[in-house]
């Protein structure tokens, strides 16, 4: 009696794939470590155009003091990350917060002119 634990020559093993969003963009920022400086001077400049939006619909009328500390917040720490050369994964994650985060609020601050 063979006991040999082997693997018939006719069952494939594969390995199962799943899209991870955060593995996806991992990749990208290492792909995209050379062109490190550039990307990042474009993420300082849509993420503060972007916020300088959402902060104005939050002082527009009464001052919704949430919306613009986060505004405030996050665009500038976004931007701080960026100028003192962190790793470009980390400019890269606080852009994508700051975008993230302020088109959701710039929504959330038009819905009542709607």
């Amino acid at each position: 009696m063979d006991t040999t634990n082997s693997i018939p020559a006719n069952i494939t093993i594969s390995k199962q794939r799943n899209f991870s969003l955060v593995s996806a963009i991992n990749n990208w920022v290492k792909k995209e470590q050379e062109n490190a400086f550039g990307i990042s001077i474009l993420f300082i400049m849509v993420g503060t155009m972007v916020a300088s939006i959402s902060a104005a619909l939050a002082i527009h009328g009464d001052i919704a003091y949430f919306p613009l500390a986060f505004t405030c917040l996050s665009a500038m720490g976004a931007n701080v990350t960026a100028i003192s050369q962190r790793p470009f994964k980390v400019v890269t994650w606080a852009f994508i917060i700051n975008i993230v985060g302020n088109l959701l609020l710039i929504i959330y601050q038009l819905i009542p002119f709607m």
